[in-house]
């Protein structure tokens, strides 16, 4: 992959975008074709693979998307793109087990991923000024002109204009116990979608899995194709696995936005009424829940930080098992794991971990039981989701920004400080002039913002933004992008 760089020299770029899952892939993308090629834009990623991310970076087919192939587009106004490339690259769905593909189908993320890599390849190819970089970057700093100085891991750096944090998810945060020694075990492993970790759980002995999410219904898939070597447990505090895609009648919007709900309790009250009469007109709450969505920033919004920290403690869990769905096909494996009897699930909290010279000895207290359980297990593997508190992450970029005063958490710790459009405020409160973030970052302003018809939506309005201002700053007469026919949403 082109780095572009030079170890004599600094590099100069109108915008550097940090990071190229599918946000930042997308924010460059867009800024590339608005300004028709004239400007250089920076894509920063660490890992070999571009656009891809944590999300689509599995090799594993059996992982697969959790919302249909034909609202999966990465265009906002053109939600079938990714639906018309399946159906315009019959051998690539092939070599990912999957042909014939439907607007309803669920495909494998590694799809999705050579769909995403394609569309930045074709723009790279078509618009001059993107430049891919693989780099890890170290440091940012502010120079007194408002640009910054991208430093990167062995010394070189970048002169930016414009930077975008596009940080994505990070690792999920170790458990809270008193006793912590097991986080240096080379049996509590944090990564659940290495190769090395499945390589290491193919070893005989029982498993437990932390976390009963998206993340660790996708390990249950990697290890139901394996032999069995034991019984896999699953602890979480809910006890709650996503719940199942099925068809449901489209609702029209039901929430009045001149009279958003006040607290969660009427949020919930409403959700509740609007689920009972869909049922009553054939539908179901999939139908609510997605008619809810235009609607939920602007309620999470709405609320002051007190209702907000209720919302979290009491209803996310739910929320999100009925909000972030999967397929029937991955529940089915699921489920007949239990039927077989190889998977055991607890609600429940871990008390402790503890090493021995057989494994881990995990106690826990179920839900509504008076004496804690004990498990004797080979694994513990940590699928409790991404940590979300900045101050807890071992990130160097992350950790550098906050010596230097960059970030700074919002109030609930599920990311940092942002305002509108994605600018960043310091530990003063104050804008940080010429950086921006999208995605993860923004969970305590948005709270949903990690799914792909958010994050297409963030993309395309930073990137827009971002054109503005570097036309602004540029001499007259620089109006490349506009009007041009060339910027049609197309790869």
């Amino acid at each position: 992959m082109s780095n572009g760089l030079s170890a004599d020299r600094d590099f100069n770029c109108d915008a550097a975008v940090i990071g190229a899952g599918f946000s930042g892939t997308l924010t460059a993308v867009h800024l590339v074709r608005l300004s028709g090629g004239t400007i250089s834009v920076a894509l920063i990623e660490k890992k070999q693979r571009f656009a891809r991310g944590v999300a689509y970076a599995t090799e594993d087919l059996d992982h697969l998307l959790n919302v249909p192939a034909g609202r999966m587009g990465a265009y906002a106004k053109d939600p079938e793109h990714f639906l018309r490339w399946c159906h315009e690259h019959p051998d690539t769905c092939r070599a990912a087990g999957v042909q014939n593909v439907l607007a309803g189908s669920f495909v494998p993320r590694k799809l999705y991923g050579d769909y995403l890599e394609e569309v930045l390849e074709n723009t790279r190819r078509r618009w001059p000024g993107l430049q891919l970089l693989q780099e890890e970057v170290a440091d940012l700093r502010l120079r007194p002109n408002g640009q910054f100085i991208v430093e990167f891991v062995g010394g070189r750096t970048l002169n930016a204009a414009k930077v975008v944090l596009a940080l994505g998810n990070f690792p999920p945060g170790d458990p809270w116990l008193r006793d912590r020694r097991f986080h240096n075990s080379r049996r509590y492993l944090t990564d659940p979608w290495a190769q090395s970790t499945l390589e290491q759980l193919s070893e005989q002995g029982d498993i437990l899995i932390l976390g009963s999410g998206l993340t660790g219904l996708d390990l249950l898939l990697s290890l139901a194709k394996r032999p069995a070597t034991g019984v896999i447990h699953v602890i979480s505090r809910r006890g709650l696995f996503p719940q199942p895609h099925a068809l449901s009648t489209p609702l029209p919007a039901f929430i009045d936005e001149n009279a958003l709900p006040e607290t969660a309790r009427e949020a919930l009250h409403q959700v509740r009424k609007a689920s009972k009469q869909a049922a009553e007109a054939g539908s179901n709450w999939r139908a609510v829940v997605d008619a809810l969505r235009p609607s939920t920033q602007k309620i999470w919004q709405r609320w002051d930080w007190v209702e907000r920290r209720k919302f979290l403690r009491h209803l996310r869990a739910y929320w999100e098992s009925h909000r972030h769905r999967a397929s029937s096909e991955a529940l089915a494996v699921k489920k007949n794991l239990e039927t077989c009897g190889r998977l055991a699930c607890y609600r429940g909290r871990v008390l402790s971990i503890t090493e021995n010279d057989t494994g881990l000895e995990v106690e826990f207290a179920e839900f509504r039981r008076c004496e804690p359980k004990r498990l004797q297990v080979s694994y513990v593997v940590n699928c409790t989701g991404p940590e979300c508190n900045y101050h807890k992450l071992k990130d160097p970029l992350v950790m550098q920004l906050f010596l230097r005063g960059l970030i700074t958490p919002d109030p609930l710790f599920l990311g940092i400080e942002v305002g509108v459009g994605g600018i960043i405020y310091d530990v003063h409160g104050r804008r940080v002039p010429n950086l921006y973030t999208l995605g993860s970052p923004q969970k305590g302003r948005l709270l949903e913002t990690t799914a792909v018809p958010e994050l297409r939506l963030q993309a395309e309005g930073l990137a827009k933004r971002l054109w503005r201002e570097i036309r602004r700053s540029e001499p007259a007469g620089v109006e490349a992008g506009f009007g041009n026919p060339a910027l049609a949403y197309e790869i």
